[in-house]
């Protein structure tokens, strides 16, 4: 499982190197509004999340409840808290009718079994009309021990 899942974040970090240089010269989303999320934890635990975010232009703040569940490191035994800020790329790029997009930046985890207090975020995703599917991840990349990092699939609702 180790292996699969190392090949799959390698494969998506270069997926997303080329989504940063693609939003060097797309055009600014000026969009703005709040954001609500249900997701579930992949590759490396098994537990819900929440998310209420804040959008505006091309950053966005957002609040995280990690939900109880099993995890590679352990059982995730009370609910989590995160906040997030990030910059949103929009590379201009279209799949199924949606617009992809990715996004950098940094989180706060206050209790997980995977990762310590002050991670990064990534994430890349699918954008349609009313709706978007992304998959994101929290790490220290390496620079705490405690790295398992926490995956996420989400399906995000826009207002």
């Amino acid at each position: 499982m180790f292996g699969r899942a190392t090949g799959l974040r390698n494969w998506l970090l270069t997926l997303m190197i080329g989504i940063v240089a693609a939003d060097v010269s797309a055009a600014e989303k000026p969009e703005s509004g709040v954001g609500v999320a249900l997701g579930k934890a992949v590759l490396t635990g098994h537990m819900t999340t929440a998310e209420l975010s804040f959008r505006h232009s091309r950053w966005e703040l957002g609040a995280t409840l990690l939900g109880y569940g099993s995890t590679d490191e352990g059982e995730q035994e009370r609910l989590g808290y995160g906040v997030s800020v990030t910059r949103l790329l929009h590379p201009d790029w279209h799949l199924w009718k949606g617009t992809i997009y990715g996004r950098l930046g940094v989180a706060y985890i206050d209790s997980s079994p995977l990762v310590g207090h002050f991670n990064f975020r990534t994430g890349m995703g699918i954008e349609f009309e009313h709706f978007s599917l992304e998959y994101l991840h929290y790490s220290s990349a390496g620079l705490t021990p405690l790295n398992t990092g926490i995956d996420v699939i989400q399906f995000r609702v826009p207002f």
